[in-house]
């Protein structure tokens, strides 16, 4: 935990490791000045001739001494930014670097000895949110943009962290709390008709109002089943009889041979998990210990853990060889469409290039019964319909609902939790008015609806939570 300074803080912005440049990000109160002690400007726009001077969003050329001794450490690029227009509102300076370890590290001891401490992980945002730069969730999603690897998750990331969902919730918070100070003037004064009834005009028009945000607020909801995928991976299970196809299949939607395939039965005999990206969605494609009767202890293990990864996988592909017949078809499956449900299961008919399966008309109408209607013929060595899987996937994310844009997405589940326990007080307040319980029951319901909206937007967060969300951030950001 840390209470809010500005005093002058510093830290490698970049990723650990070598490369060819990095960043060294400074920030605070007269962290100009203090980064002029072991700073030195060989070149630049203008006549500057130390770090502090230099005019804000400008670059020069210069160096990084010991300021003990004077010894060139780096040549450097440095960069000003003045306050409030910078990544944090404060004074800041970037210090762009060869990348090595050394220079890393030694950079960082010259900022130390100049009297500029480390920062804190999540410091930097920490104080941006506090500086009014950006709200919580806008803050929260720089770590999902850091940590984005699809083509989804990045744009996902980039709109909340532009603050689309922000100003969203800031146009639900403004209704409300307009609301509410509507239904706190009912409170506290008396607005009746001459017969003390009042004609309820008023109350009519706060539950429009009201109706409005609770549809705002559920489209909002309602999109996390996508975003849910976008920030923890869609887990899709490859299950079947041993030397079913499964781990050939893994291989060719990865690109790669991740699984080892061999014509012996139980090769496979634990759950192997590949982060994979399919048409922009982050999937973890999970091959699978083959499931039939055995006396080894050690496959007996991989097959329970096989079932376990198929009842938690948002999908499952059942795999059917040519040589599976409709009786071990219901009896592998029984179990698991009553657990999962038959929509989440596609058959898959494996090894298409081997020959049609001489029972696909009996499973089909097993399957059918099991309440499992897809299924697709495919041959992983040929690549035949492989594409037609990567659709089902694709075809799975878009049926999960959410807003047009991908932008308006919540992909953080403490804001989905915090979002659905608002709705709920909202739900409540609604109801107060509608079941004629009283405008101050209302009033109450409201507010605590609030409450919980803004604990994502930052308006009610407690010291503790805030640091407890930065604390999870990289030391840089």
């Amino acid at each position: 935990m840390f209470a809010y300074t500005d005093e002058p803080i510093c830290a490698c912005s970049t990723p650990a490791g070598i490369s060819g440049l990095a960043v060294i990000r400074i920030s605070g109160k007269d962290c100009g000045v203090l980064t002029d002690k072991c700073t030195k400007i060989l070149r630049s726009s203008g006549d500057y001739d130390r770090t502090s001077a230099l005019p804000g969003y400008t670059c020069a050329y210069g160096s990084v001494n010991d300021p003990k001794t004077g010894e060139m450490i780096d040549r450097v690029v440095i960069t000003r930014f003045e306050e409030p227009y910078s990544y944090t509102g404060e004074e800041m300076v970037e210090i762009s670097c060869h990348g090595s370890s050394a220079v890393k590290q030694e950079i960082l001891r010259c900022l130390g000895m100049s009297g500029i401490r480390v920062a804190y992980p999540g410091e930097f945002s920490r104080r941006a949110f506090i500086n009014g730069k950006m709200s919580l969730a806008s803050a929260e999603a720089v770590m999902d943009m850091i940590n984005a690897d699809t083509e989804r998750q990045l744009q996902a990331a980039g709109s909340l962290m532009s603050g689309v969902l922000a100003e969203r919730i800031k146009s639900i918070e403004t209704s409300l709390y307009d609301q509410m100070a509507k239904i706190e003037s009912l409170v506290e004064f008396d607005r009746d008709t001459d017969d003390g009834t009042g004609d309820g005009k008023e109350e009519k028009e706060i539950l429009e109002a009201l109706l409005k945000q609770r549809e705002a607020l559920s489209a909002i909801c309602s999109g996390y089943g996508k975003g849910r995928i976008l920030s923890e991976r869609m887990r899709v299970a490859l299950l079947g009889l041993p030397n079913s196809g499964k781990s050939t299949l893994l291989n060719t939607l990865t690109g790669y041979d991740r699984a080892i395939v061999t014509e012996v039965a139980g090769t496979t005999r634990d759950t192997i998990e590949v982060q994979v990206d399919i048409n922009g969605i982050p999937v973890t494609l999970i091959d699978t210990a083959g499931i039939r009767e055995t006396d080894d202890i050690i496959e007996s293990i991989g097959i329970g853990r096989a079932m376990e990864a198929g009842r938690e996988a948002d999908l499952v592909f059942y795999m059917i060889p040519p040589d599976m017949d409709a009786d071990e078809v219901k009896d592998c499956l029984k179990e698991l469409s009553e657990d999962i449900g038959g929509e989440s299961i596609t058959a898959v008919f494996s090894k298409s290039d081997e020959g049609k399966n001489p029972y696909e008309k009996d499973i089909i109408e097993v399957l059918s019964r099991l309440g499992i209607e897809r299924t697709i013929s495919v041959s992983a060595e040929e690549e035949l319909n492989i594409d037609k899987l990567e659709e089902i996937i694709t075809s799975y994310y878009d049926s999960l609902g959410g807003g047009q844009s991908e932008g308006l997405l919540i992909t953080n589940s403490r804001h989905y939790s915090k979002f659905k326990k608002g709705l709920k007080k909202l739900n409540m307040a609604i109801e107060a008015l509608e079941g004629d319980l009283g405008v101050e029951m209302c009033s109450s319901a409201l507010r605590a609806c609030l409450d919980e909206i803004g604990e994502v937007t930052g308006k009610t967060v407690s010291a503790t939570l805030a640091d407890t969300i930065f604390s999870r951030f990289c030391i840089g950001k």
